[in-house]
């Protein structure tokens, strides 16, 4: 394997007065990973198995010359009239998976799960006996395998709970799911991590204490995004990366409040 990437770093205090300063700092990246060869005789290998109900297959092929983060899919030609699925064959020909059954031939390699930039921006104020700090992240340009819409999504899923869009956006498909790029989405998102305000006494106000600061945090505040799934952050590491798994959890806010003190 091969990986290239570029690191950009930029530290920037604003301001600087007796009263209020603030600085900010910003690291910008991208890594990119290309598998150059195999072991041995291969020539690819297939990864990332779906499990039934249906056959979905394997959405990643490891293939030499190609980059890492890539999805091995069938391309979505749309639905028939009566509600059943279309896709694309090798040549781009549209067909109806009940005509005919789709090949490994048909699927292609389709999106990114590595973001094209990783941002974060961190933000540092003060006013007086006032502090206040503010962390955000951003990913750019990478693709989501949303396999919680693809379980669950379908009205044919029986035995268990499934999600609004059954009985709304996809009440009138029919027949299993197909292992698409129907169900990949853009996952840019912005993320506000965390939001630290602080308030420091004054000493000559708690002596014989040396100083005295109280202090809220907030994490996990906000998540801008137009990707429908629970989080867009997903596992960019390894082999296969870029899937919302079926068993994560919502991440939930957490609010602390504090007290620091040194005699």
């Amino acid at each position: 394997m091969q990986n290239t990437g570029y690191e950009f770093e930029l530290n920037f205090k604003a301001v600087d007065n007796d009263h209020f300063s603030y600085t900010t700092s910003i690291v910008a990246s991208h890594n990119k990973s290309r598998l150059n060869t195999l072991w041995g005789s291969q020539t690819f290998t297939d990864r990332k198995d779906f499990p039934a109900p249906g056959s979905p297959g394997s959405a990643v092929r490891l293939y030499p010359g190609e980059d890492i983060g890539q999805f091995f899919l069938w391309k979505f030609a749309g639905f028939t009239d009566d509600g059943y699925w279309k896709l694309y064959d090798k040549d781009g020909n549209a067909f109806d998976v009940r005509d005919r059954n789709k090949t490994v031939g048909d699927k292609s390699f389709v999106g990114n799960a590595i973001p094209t930039l990783q941002l974060s921006w961190n933000n540092q104020f003060t006013y007086k006996n006032w502090d206040a700090s503010i962390y955000m992240r951003s990913w750019i340009g990478h693709d989501v395998f949303n396999m919680i819409n693809m379980y669950y999504s379908l009205p044919n899923v029986k035995g268990q709970n499934v999600l609004e869009e059954a009985y709304d956006k996809h009440k009138n498909i029919k027949g299993e799911k197909e292992l698409s790029d129907y169900w990949l989405e853009k996952g840019t998102f912005l993320k506000v991590d965390a939001l630290n305000i602080g308030y420091r006494f004054n000493q000559n106000w708690i002596k014989p204490l040396k100083s005295m600061r109280v202090y809220a945090t907030a994490r996990d505040l906000f998540l801008f995004t137009n990707y429908s799934g629970l989080d867009p952050e997903v596992n960019i590491n390894g082999l296969e990366p870029g899937f919302e798994e079926r068993n994560v959890y919502p991440k939930t806010r957490t609010f602390m409040m504090g007290l620091q003190v040194n005699f």
